[in-house]
Parts: C-alpha cells; sequence; structure tokens
C-alpha cells in the first residue's frame, strides 16, 4: 500500500518543479519531459496525479501562486496606516525577491502575458488572483479614506488598478534589464507617489 504522506510529497514535487519550469520558460514550452528530468518520477506518475499539462498548470496557480500573493497582501488594510501598509510590503517584495523578479519576473504577471489571449480557463484562475489582489488595496484604500489619510474624493478603485499596473510594471521593466536596481528605482517612484496621496490631501 503506498503511504499517503508520500503520494502527496510527489504531488508536491511535481507542482513545484513545473512552477520553476513555468519561470524559467514560460506555460507553452514546458513539456512532462521537463518536469521528469528535474524530478524523480516517470510519465505515468504524473498522469497520475494530473490529466494534462494545463491541469498541472492549474494546480501551480492555485497552490502556489495565489498563496504567495495571499501572503503578501491579504493583511495590507490592517495596518494602522494603510497607505505606509502598502509602501511596506512594496519593501518587503523587494527584500525577498528582488534577485528573483529581475531575473524571471513576476509569476502571476508572466502568466497573464502568456495566457490572456490563448487559454481562457488558465485565465479565469490568474484573473481571479488579480481581482482578490485588487479587493486588498481597494479596501486599504478606503480605510484610508475613512481615516481621512488620503482626500476624500479618492477614487479607490481605479488607484488600485493603477497601484497593481505599476507594481507588475516596475517587474516587467526590471525583468528586461536583468536589473534590480532598476526594479529598486521603480519601487521608489511607485512610493513617492503613494506618499503623495497623503500629502495632497488637504490641496
Amino acid at each position: 500500500m503506498v503511504d499517503v504522506k508520500f503520494k502527496d510529497r510527489k504531488r508536491t514535487e511535481i507542482i513545484d518543479a513545473a512552477y520553476a519550469i513555468m519561470l524559467e520558460k514560460g506555460y507553452e514550452d514546458m513539456g512532462l519531459q521537463d518536469i521528469i528530468n528535474n524530478i524523480n518520477a516517470t510519465k505515468g506518475c504524473i498522469y497520475y496525479y494530473f490529466k494534462s499539462k494545463k491541469d498541472i498548470a492549474a494546480a501551480v496557480i492555485e497552490e502556489v501562486i495565489k498563496p504567495l500573493f495571499e501572503r503578501a497582501w491579504s493583511s495590507v488594510y490592517k495596518f494602522d496606516d494603510p497607505i505606509d501598509g502598502i509602501c511596506r510590503i512594496i519593501d518587503e517584495v523587494y527584500l525577498n525577491s528582488a534577485d528573483n523578479l529581475a531575473k524571471t519576473g513576476c509569476p502571476l504577471g508572466n502568466l497573464i502575458l502568456e495566457l490572456s489571449a490563448k487559454d481562457p480557463a488558465l485565465s479565469v484562475l490568474t484573473n481571479e488572483i488579480m481581482k482578490t489582489w485588487h479587493g486588498y488595496i481597494n479596501k486599504a484604500l478606503r480605510i484610508a479614506k475613512t481615516k481621512k489619510i488620503v482626500k476624500q474624493e479618492l477614487n479607490e478603485s481605479s488607484v488600485a488598478n493603477f497601484i497593481i499596473a505599476s507594481f507588475e510594471g516596475c517587474i516587467m521593466t526590471a525583468k528586461s534589464n536583468h536589473s534590480k536596481g532598476v526594479l529598486k528605482d521603480c519601487f521608489s517612484v511607485l512610493k513617492e507617489y503613494l506618499l503623495l496621496l497623503k500629502y495632497n490631501r488637504y490641496s
């Protein structure tokens, strides 16, 4: 009888290997053989857990990428000053992930660019993460309005979209330049914009 813990571990190994390969090569260029070459598994073993490459990608999105964004952003509206909270999260992302982001880019952003016009089913999963991320920042900005940290006229949904677009754009630019210095500079400008939301509240 196969140990349940072993089965769970092998499934996790497949997902982790697929995640690493997708970061390096992208979803379209990832093959099952790439996964097999990275772990001690056969093609039959992979098909025991997943019906297709798409199923593996869906598991990566749901079980790796989604939790990454949850851990990073789910508490953003809980800070006493939500604007400072957003800035702190940006700093933490840089401190913990700058090297990887400058090399491979954002795993979510990469998939959105690659899949948005090619695979509606997987795009639904990435879009759900985007909606959740937007919701966290939107709530943080709404609380900032309630606390009168920012102008009451601020459109939190539009600003949340701008913050996300800027955050992802910074990472894409850093990846294009293979430079975490570019990422640091771009993140600094984004934080300056966020602080201006506070400083201009009475102007």
